[in-house]
């Protein structure tokens, strides 16, 4: 790891740099084999652990070998580890808790129901082969082979997936990697002074990534997932070609190194986003209202039961009797749910390389739900870039105490003028210098720029999408050769119903630009589940007052689209260190450090369909204000008075544009900080024993740069709320680590005994505390937060780790020998939590349990008095009619509690485990 380094040879990357430094080959023949074992029979069970889902074997097992194939001359190294690995999924208690009520729901849609005994596996196998010719005294060749192959299944099982929800088993992928790299590099003594290292290298990755089901996307958003998972690539592909060469000389004081890297990429990629569909639930009890809904034979024998304790829809019309649920005796749809448990919904559609077919229909996909789609050559991508680098840099060593050192570095990427402008404006200047005042005291500091790659993720998602036409509002960032990309994105919200069409004194949904009738979400949900048929296809329709055949507002059109800001500068940072090093006695070393990082230029997501909150009329749209919004049964949300929501925060009306869907834009404005001050401590007592200690304090803060669904601005317009907590920032980190030798004149016993461990104390990680629906009126149900809480307002617990490992080592001969050790991890089994549960309850706006619907008690951290009340049921919410005169509609009532397993463990880090393993040497 290079941790204190600003040199510019290191490019491409904002973070950390790892340098690997594989073993050569000797003139003796030497190697080792080795294996480590661990099965659930010796490990404890975890706080979420169900004992009918609880298995756990890993296997760990390889060997090396190096030695001459001509003495002096010609030396080979090769290395093989194998690794067999399996283990039941750990799974939450909303999905352990309602599984039978899951299940029913699954079992209605005709979807298979979900097998918990799913056996997540990591398999795989890798090894290199190493060998190194010396030609002559001035001239050394190295080539290396390397190989991975993994065949991991049912990846993403239990893990926190692009919604923020945990995938069930249906959403699991099967992951199979086969990784080869073929480097050879040239080392050339040209001078005494002047070395030359030239490399090539050829490496291909081939990723399949196929789901293991093609079902339909039921999303109960940062809650839960199951079926076809929309946020992941069921391929990846890539082969890269580097050369470089780099030059160093010395002159004087002076060490001079001069660089040129080159690469070329070829990517393939598959894309089915959104396939076959994605249906946003924002709870358990939607799930059981569409379903219900779908039902084409409704009886009371077959009438799903809603479950109370998880609340009322946040879709339905929460007020009294009923509060939202079903009234007592209901046979088919809830009647108290007028969008029956679907607030939007998102499918991806074929469309072929030619002009889209206005009113056409995509394929239907078998209700087999084998696969997600029909042609996987729908959604592939061929996108080709390069990387370009040069540096120099200059270590000038003044005097024997002080050595300074600086350099350039200039980075390009082309391939991608489609989608982005090229950059060429990646100068990376570096300084540095280390003084030593005493034999016994260092002090280092350096300052950088360090510029990234583009984030490649979201090219290869936006590339293939067809971008919906909207008249009289052009769109700037679709790419070059759009109009050829083979499917389109496409999004069915509720806000369909349009104050500007009213029938029969209701706001009525547009039509589509035929005139036909556009389906609610929950018909097309219905229609998709049932027949495997997506709604028709439309790239463009009339807006308001376009055509005189359509209604005032214009069509209905659900396209979507996504791109690049094409002036996006590529990410850099800043980065700066200062750091002491002191020696104190004989081998005691005390470092204190502080490192300062600012990123800048990262890409940050938005969608841009979203309504101001005042409304807009203009020559492509007329959006009503917020407070226009008619408000259930017709529209779940509203109406906003003064467009705003009554605590104050921003509301919309919906989308911007009715004749388009989701436009999901990227720029680069997104910035995020570090400050860490860093205390270690390292010494060796005696001749038996080893110690270092390590202690961080730190903070990260950015504005929400993460280009994921759920990490999309609450608020378009206002996006500096975003500034917040980073969702990595752990405040506290403490890192210790000891080795004891017994003495070599302990008795056979005792002799060669080793005794180890490190400790790890880390305080809480933060999490978003969400709604769980779209209560602003934006269309997203995935990012509105409770009130004006921030992001990362709520902190987890603290994680506590203590690994040892006792080891012995037997020796046969002078270079042969066996350890065989055992090591306990978290040997305390400390209940380590990774995830809590955030929702704190859909339909629920604001902080429940104070004198009105805004003032209840803020929870703040795991297990405090706050979220304690809630799990214990004590917190009640107030409805917010009539409050402070404001003439608030009754069907503006809340939930009647938030959510009772808000502030809840949702995922664990391992409990306590032990493994034994045996390594021979020769």
């Amino acid at each position: 790891m290079v941790n204190n380094s600003f040199g510019t040879e290191y490019g491409r990357a904002l973070g950390g740099i790892v340098n690997v430094v594989t073993k050569t080959g000797t003139n003796d023949l030497h190697g080792s084999v080795y294996g480590y074992v661990n099965n659930q029979g010796a490990d404890s069970k975890g706080l979420l652990t169900q004992s009918a889902y609880d298995q756990y074997r890993r296997n760990q097992f390889g060997g090396t070998l190096g030695g001459p194939i001509r003495k002096d001359k010609t030396f080979f190294f090769m290395n093989y580890e194998g690794q067999r690995l399996g283990q039941s999924p750990t799974y939450p208690a909303t999905l352990i808790g309602n599984l039978s009520t899951i299940q029913a729901v699954k079992t209605s849609l005709g979807l298979a129901p979900e097998n918990l005994n799913t056996l997540k596996t990591l398999n795989n196998d890798n090894g290199f082969v190493r060998l190194d010719h010396q030609f002559n005294a001035n001239n050394r060749l190295a080539i290396h082979y390397g190989i991975v192959d993994a065949r991991d299944l049912n990846v993403l099982v239990g893990d926190t997936l692009d919604g923020g929800g945990i995938g069930a088993p249906s959403d699991g992928h099967d992951a199979f990697l086969r990784d080869q790299s073929l480097v050879g590099s040239i080392n050339s003594v040209l001078k005494p002074d002047l070395v030359n290292t030239f490399l090539v290298q050829y490496a291909r990755r081939q990723y399949n990534f196929p789901a293991v089901t093609g079902q339909p996307n039921l999303d109960v958003p940062n809650t839960l997932s199951f079926g076809h998972n929309f946020g992941t690539f069921d391929a990846l592909d890539e082969s890269r070609q580097q050369i470089s060469d780099s030059l160093a000389w010395i002159k004087g004081n002076h060490y001079w190194k001069f660089g040129v890297d080159t690469n070329f990429i070829q990517n393939f990629v598959i894309w089915p986003g959104f396939t076959p569909m994605r249906i946003v639930l924002p709870n358990i009890n939607c799930m059981v209202d569409f379903a219900n809904f779908e039902n084409t034979n409704p009886t009371l024998a077959n009438q799903i039961p809603s479950v109370p304790a998880d609340g009322p829809c946040p879709t339905a019309a929460i007020a009294p009797p009923d509060f939202g649920l079903p009234p007592p005796g209901t046979v088919g749809a809830n009647p108290n749910d007028p969008l029956n448990g679907v607030p939007i919904v998102f499918w991806g559609a074929p469309v072929g390389t030619g002009p889209i077919v206005q009113g056409s229909l995509p394929p239907p996909i078998p209700t087999t739900w084998q696969n997600a789609y029909v042609d996987p050559q729908d959604y592939d991508v061929n996108l080709h870039h390069n990387y370009f680098g040069v540096y120099f840099q200059d270590q000038w060593r003044i005097n024997p105490e002080f050595t300074f050192n600086y350099g350039l570095r200039w980075d390009v990427e082309t391939g991608l003028s489609q989608i982005v402008n090229p950059d060429h404006r990646s100068f990376q200047p570096r300084i540095g210098f280390a003084y030593s005042p005493t034999r016994h005291t260092v002090i280092r500091s350096g300052f950088g720029i360090f510029d990234d790659h583009y984030n490649m993720t979201f090219f290869f998602v936006t590339y293939p999408q067809r971008e919906v036409v909207i008249p009289n509002a052009p769109q700037p960032w679709v790419r070059g050769g759009n109009s050829t990309a083979t499917w389109v994105l496409n999004q069915l919200s509720f806000d369909a119903p349009n104050v500007g069409n009213i029938v029969n004194g209701v706001p009525t949904p547009l039509p589509y630009p035929d005139g036909t009738t556009v389906p609610t979400p929950a018909q097309a949900a219905a229609a998709m589940v049932l027949t495997g048929q997506a709604p028709p296809n439309y790239s463009t329709g009339p807006g308001p007052g376009q055509s005189a055949a359509l209604p005032a507002g214009g069509s209905f059109v659900t396209n979507s689209g996504g791109g690049f800001d094409r002036n996006t500068r590529t990410a850099y940072s800043e980065q700066a260190s200062l750091q002491l090093d002191q020696e104190i006695g004989k081998g005691l070393v005390v470092s204190v450090g502080y490192l300062f990082l600012r990123a800048h230029k990262q890409v940050r997501p938005e969608n841009l369909n979203v309504c101001p909150s005042d409304g807009l009329t203009n020559s492509a749209t007329t959006c009503a204000p917020a407070e226009d919004v008619p408000g259930p049964p017709i529209t779940p949300t509203g109406p906003f008075p003064n467009n705003e929501m009554l605590d104050g925060k921003p509301a919309f009306s919906g989308v911007l544009y009715n004749n388009a869907g989701l436009m999901y834009y990227l720029d680069g404005s997104g910035n995020a900080e570090y400050n860490g001050g860093t205390l270690a401590v390292t010494d060796k007592v005696g001749q038996y024993l080893r110690f270092s200690a390590n202690y961080t304090f730190s903070h990260t803060q950015d504005d929400g740069t993460f280009t994921t669904f759920v990490s999309t601005p609450e608020s378009l317009y206002n996006r500096n709320l975003e500034r917040a907590d980073s969702v990595q920032d752990v405040r506290h980190r403490f890192v210790a680590n000891f080795t004891a030798d017994t003495p070599k004149h302990s008795s056979a016993v005792l002799r060669d005994l080793e005794f180890s461990s490190i400790i790890t104390l880390q305080s809480p990680r933060p999490f978003t505390m969400f709604v769980g629906n779209d209560v602003n009126g934006d269309t997203n149900p995935v990012t509105d937060r409770v009130g004006w809480s921030p992001r990362n307002a709520y902190r987890g617990d603290d994680l506590y780790a203590f690994d040892v490992r006792l080891s012995r080592s037997f020796y046969f001969h002078e270079h042969m020998g066996l350890n065989l050790a055992i090591d306990g991890f978290n040997v305390f089994n400390r209940q380590n939590i990774n995830e809590v549960t955030s929702v704190y309850g859909g339909g629920t706006p604001d902080f429940c349990g104070g004198t009105n619907p805004y003032n209840g008690p803020v929870p703040k951290h795991y297990n405090d008095a706050a979220s304690l009340a809630i799990q214990r049921g004590q917190v009640t919410c107030l409805g917010q009619t009539g409050i402070g005169g404001l003439g608030v509609p009754s069907s503006m009532d809340i939930a009647p509690a938030p959510n009772p397993l808000f502030g809840t463990p949702r995922t664990m880090f391992n409990p306590r485990q032990l493994q034994i393993s045996a390594k021979f040497t020769f």
